[in-house]
């Protein structure tokens, strides 16, 4: 996973998972980063907002600060205690702070209209080292300083996924959209310069293989095999060499696990299974990316596919299972604190893992509809725990004891 959160905190403990991620309403944000809250007044901004059906209102702001260049996008949310969530059309998400002087507001009648990929690749190579390259595939952008067979080997393998959730979640009755904005993924070759790089997002970076943040929408990683360093300068990697290399190491399912995980948050927040800034649990974001990690060393893609059984998961939670306190289900479904702990983040990824797997095998419709419920909740109003719980019920049915009877019957006869 990864450790940049999300504008809600889903982050892995860094030392026990190695990844960062960044989810949930960006004014209920933690851990990894910190959002200024913005908070202009309504007044404002409102009149863009009189016809509530016709979706977002495209802008344009001018600052009065001379040096800052004025921003175009469209207002994703208003709140009179926060102020204006802005999407430009790069994809990131911007908040206007509450002392931001502003010298012209206006509406612009034209829907906006994404950036290229070619123009993105432009932008987020200025954020490698200098020489580095990109390539695009039918979804992403990856731009690179390492070897173009490690980069490819990435990226076949966000495609690979990218198409394997669409048609497991179309299996499911849930049709996902293709995303509005190229999904971008930056691969660099020394974690040095990943970790200087993360620093813009989360302190901590040090101890994680990769990240996605939902500000951003980018996702980050690095070179994990280090092959480029032990060959002579200007070699070329052979693909067999790079797979033998990635698939020798005793930590390469974790690593690929990683990649995998922080790129299904990415799908998963941009093709309409999950909302950017919305109101989601830990445990259903991370369950999700959970369900999907699975890493098949034995296979040159690395991926495992939908849906497998997770064995580090599975271990995890057995372990976890041996002292697992009565009300254990109630406070995954209810406390987020969980995932943040380092002594308790392990055992609440390997839950739930679980409780996913659980529901999507034996409640495949109640899932989908709890996701398309949490879905049409509109971003802002974070619910609380009693709030939470009564979701889950409505949803899966009332009597939660029998359920976690049923869950641990289930996760006691899998077999890895």
């Amino acid at each position: 996973m990864s450790l940049a959160l999300h504008p809600h905190t889903s982050a892995r403990h860094l030392m026990t998972v190695g990844h960062a991620w960044a989810i949930g309403p960006l004014w209920a944000m933690g851990l990894a980063w910190t959002l200024i809250p913005f908070c202009m007044a309504k007044t404002q901004a409102e009149r863009f907002h009189d016809d509530p059906t016709s979706g977002p209102k495209h802008i344009e702001i001018e600052f009065a600060d001379s040096d800052r260049p004025s921003l175009r996008g469209e207002v994703l949310t208003e709140n009179p205690r926060y102020g204006m969530l802005v999407q430009n059309p790069d994809g990131e998400l911007i908040a206007i702070g509450p002392n931001t002087q502003i010298a012209k507001i206006q509406a612009i009648d034209e829907p906006m209209r994404p950036t290229p990929a070619s123009e993105i690749a432009v932008k987020t190579l200025a954020l490698l080292p200098a020489g580095a390259k990109s390539l695009a595939t039918e979804h992403f952008v990856v731009c690179y300083d390492t070897s173009e067979t490690y980069a490819r080997w990435n990226a076949n393998l966000y495609e690979k996924m990218f198409k394997g959730m669409l048609r497991f979640w179309k299996e499911k009755g849930l049709e996902l959209q293709p995303p509005r904005f190229p999904l971008v993924a930056l691969i660099f070759r020394d974690k040095a310069d990943y970790i200087e790089y993360s620093k813009r997002d989360f302190q901590g970076g040090e101890n994680t293989f990769g990240y996605y943040t939902q500000t951003t929408n980018r996702l980050a990683t690095f070179d994990l095999t280090g092959i480029e360093g032990v060959l002579p300068p200007g070699a070329k990697v052979q693909r067999e060499d790079l797979l033998a290399e990635i698939f020798s190491r005793p930590e390469a399912e974790r690593q690929i696990a990683t990649i995998l995980h922080e790129a299904c948050h990415q799908i998963a927040f941009n093709t309409g299974l999950q909302t950017r800034l919305g109101d989601y649990p830990l445990w259903l974001s991370e369950g999700i990316a959970t369900f999907f990690e699975s890493a098949d060393t034995r296979s040159s893609s690395g991926w495992a596919g939908a849906g497998k059984v997770n064995a580090y998961n599975l271990q995890q939670i057995r372990f976890y299972f041996r002292n697992r306190p009565p009300d254990s289900l109630a406070s995954l479904l209810t406390q987020d604190e969980r995932f943040r702990k380092g002594d308790t983040s392990a055992a609440a990824y390997g839950e739930c893992w679980g409780l996913t797997f659980f529901l999507i095998k034996k409640k495949p419709k109640e899932f989908v509809a709890y996701l398309k419920k949490l879905r049409e909740r509109p971003p802002g109003n974070p619910s609380d725990s009693k709030e939470r719980l009564d979701d889950f019920l409505a949803s899966f049915g009332q009597d939660l004891e029998k359920l976690d009877k049923d869950f641990v019957r289930m996760m006691a006869g899998l077999r890895p």
